[in-house]
C-alpha cells in the first residue's frame, strides 16, 4: 500500500509540475518533484532545506548540495518565465505576485506542498 501511494504521490507533483509549465526535460523538474515529495511527507524538513532536502536528492542523484539549489532555482526561473500564468496564480493564489519576482526555492516547495495538503483534506 506503501508503494501505491508514493506512486500517487509523484504522479500527483508530476501532474502539478506539467499544469504550471516546468519542463520535464529539465534536471530541475526531477530535483523539485523530489523535494516536494521529501517536505510533503515531513513538513519539517522545510526547517533544514539546504542540509535534509537537497542533501537527500543530492544523494539520489549522484551531484553536489550547491547544484541541486541552483538547478532547481533554475528549474523555477524557467517555469516563472515561460509557465502557465492563469494556472501558476490557480495554485499560488495571492501568495505571490506572478509579474514580479519568482518565489524562492523554499517558497515555492513549500507552497506546493500546501497545495496538495490541502487537496488530501
Amino acid at each position: 500500500m506503501v508503494i501505491k501511494t508514493k506512486k500517487i504521490l509523484i504522479k500527483e507533483v508530476t501532474d502539478i509540475l506539467h499544469d504550471i509549465g516546468m519542463p520535464a526535460h529539465i534536471k530541475g523538474f526531477y530535483y523539485v518533484r523530489d523535494a516536494i515529495i521529501l517536505v510533503y511527507q515531513d513538513i519539517t524538513r522545510l526547517n533544514h532545506i539546504i542540509n535534509d532536502v537537497y542533501a537527500l536528492v543530492a544523494k539520489r542523484h549522484h551531484t553536489s548540495i550547491q547544484s541541486v539549489e541552483r538547478t532547481i532555482r533554475v528549474a523555477i526561473e524557467i517555469t516563472w518565465l515561460r509557465g502557465d500564468m492563469d494556472e501558476i496564480m490557480c495554485i499560488f493564489h495571492n501568495t505571490v505576485d506572478g509579474r514580479k519576482v519568482r518565489p524562492t526555492n523554499k517558497e515555492f516547495i513549500a507552497l506546493i506542498v500546501d497545495y496538495l495538503n490541502i487537496e488530501h483534506m
